[in-house]
């Protein structure tokens, strides 16, 4: 039997995961030159680093061998750190010019997932299945770079994608069958938040991993997404927020700072992870041949993170996950389990702010690193996942006054696949038309996309806005439209009911269309695939 392997492609370390048929159990994946092994009471994760040694050749250096060649610290633009960021942030920041070639966060993204399924210590072959996750708080953007680099690598159909913090409540070993839980997935980049019912069947959610078989409804075997949302913000904005605490401080600007820059960041990271456990903390570091000893408390830490609306945020997204869950029925009483996931879920003051929502549960934070990869080694291993679409899509008309709108055709919490099309009728926009155009619109009626992306000394910094909440809608296909054109011959004329589309998702989230002429009877287009949605 091949191998099955879970992958968690983070903003700030990365998690491999593979199924142990003698262990029977999953084991986190150590890669020699990738993997951090200096901590033996955490697991061995890939960090998010990534650094351009040649760019025209796309010679890089990844992982863990950044930090011990000293890469992390040198000051020039080619370390790419929080790069998952620069992918998922609407608009994506400026392309950098290294050796003459640019180089933007989406390749820099792209030459990481690709050198780390390279070097995966199996052959190709031997690969049963390998899932990768996706954040929810993305656009389809996301899950379309994440597509293109799966389409350039040997294992293209061996990969499945599943939401982040949905794989995780299939990671933590929750035993009770059937039991509600709340993925709180907080980590570098994001804020994910999944409402799950665990399958009804299955000897230990965490753990007995074998591969479905006929007989037994497929229903007992299936995990089901109740509600989900999230936000792009996390632990790097708390990096940057205390960095600019201390630039205040100590009266110095980032430039003044000059290779100090990447340094200091660092050193505001480790500090921040420091004071979940103490009370407070000194961050020493030079600039202007000066020495800065600068001490910060927790408290100061959770009055500066209150100034820049970071509760607020958490706030706003648990709010928005209970208001779809009432929506379905389910109420703060039935949820059995919250279980957390991702570094910046640990410090003291955000789980309580989970604690005044949630004070009876069982709050579980035994696996806050590599309960993704497991969960997604679950998908791998056969267990069923029914989930719905955390966003509505809408179909681009032209208004009388000559401008695109878009009207809603798939709602948000739409679960695929879909059992029946949705019908859609159509007419001209002007008498004399001949085609006409199928451009899908991403709805997202609490934007996630309020990152301020600011550059220090040619590295590009992301700032949640967190504050900030709007709606959002991203034209998915506008440049490949012209391949979904169905061609009116005659002409059509306006107020006349000429086109009956009808929209179907499929098991892969792809939004098809088939188009019927009303006119003539002829079919224009058939199970045409227009966009994959998030």
């Amino acid at each position: 039997m091949g191998h099955k392997l879970g992958i968690d492609f983070g903003t700030t370390n990365s998690v491999i995961a593979r199924w142990d048929e003698e262990k029977d159990d999953s084991v986190v994946v150590e890669i020699d030159g990738l993997s951090d092994t200096s901590d033996k009471h955490l697991p061995p994760v890939v960090p998010s680093l990534l650094y351009v040694n040649d760019g025209k050749a796309g010679t890089i250096t990844c992982g863990v061998k950044v930090r011990q060649d000293g890469y992390d610290s040198k000051q020039d633009n080619r370390l790419f750190r929080n790069f998952k960021r620069g992918i998922v942030t609407t608009p994506a920041p400026e392309p950098r010019k290294i050796d003459g070639v640019e180089w933007s966060d989406k390749d820099a993204g792209r030459a990481f997932v690709k050198h780390l399924l390279e070097r995966l210590p199996y052959k190709n072959e031997d690969i049963d299945q390998l899932v990768l996750t996706a954040p929810v708080a993305s656009f389809e953007g996301y899950l379309a770079w994440l597509n293109s680099v799966i389409d350039e690598v040997a294992l293209l159909d061996k990969i499945r994608v599943v939401d982040e913090s949905t794989a995780a409540a299939l990671g933590y070993a929750v035993t009770k069958p059937g039991a509600v839980v709340l993925v709180f997935d907080f980590g570098g980049g994001t804020l994910d938040l999944s409402l799950v019912q665990l399958p009804e069947n299955r000897e230990k959610t965490g753990g007995v991993l074998k591969r479905l078989v006929g007989s037994g409804k497929a229903g007992q075997h299936t995990a089901k997404v109740i509600a989900k949302a999230g936000r792009i913000i996390g632990g790097s904005d708390i990096d940057q927020w205390l960095l600019a605490e201390v630039l205040k401080r100590a009266n110095l600007t980032a430039e003044q700072l000059g290779v100090e820059y990447a340094r200091l960041l660092t050193r505001c990271e480790h500090a921040k992870i420091a004071l979940s456990t103490d009370t407070s903390v000194k961050i020493e570091f030079s600039a202007q041949d000066r020495q800065y000893a600068i001490t910060i408390t927790r408290e100061e830490l959770e009055a500066l993170l209150e100034a820049n609306g970071f509760y607020t945020a958490l706030r706003r997204v648990v709010d928005k996950v209970m208001h779809i869950a009432r929506q379905r029925g389910i109420f703060k009483e039935d949820i059995h389990y919250v279980l957390l996931v991702g570094g910046t879920s640990l410090m003291p003051s955000v789980q309580a702010t989970l604690g005044q929502y949630f004070t009876n549960m069982a709050v579980r934070a035994d696996k806050p690193f590599t309960a993704v990869a497991e969960g997604a080694l679950q998908v791998a291993a056969g267990y069923g996942l029914e989930d719905y679409l955390i966003h509505s899509y809408g179909l681009r008309y032209l208004t009388e006054e000559g401008k695109h709108e878009y009207d809603e055709i798939i709602p948000m919490g739409s679960r695929y696949p879909t059992d029946n099309p949705v019908e859609v009728v159509l007419g001209a926009s002007k008498d004399g038309q001949t085609e006409i155009e199928f451009v899908i619109g991403e709805i997202d009626t609490d934007a996630v996309a309020m990152v301020e992306v600011k550059y220090e000394d040619g590295q590009a910094v992301f700032v949640a806005q967190a504050s900030q909440s709007e709606q959002q809608i991203i034209p998915l296909n506008s440049a490949e439209a012209i391949k979904a054109l169905a061609k009116l011959d005659p002409p059509g004329k306006v107020g006349e009911d000429r086109l009956r589309a009808e929209f179907s998702i499929d098991d892969r989230r792809q939004l098809r269309v088939t188009v019927n002429d009303l006119q003539t009877g002829v079919t224009l287009l058939k199970d045409v695939p227009l966009v994959t949605l998030r």
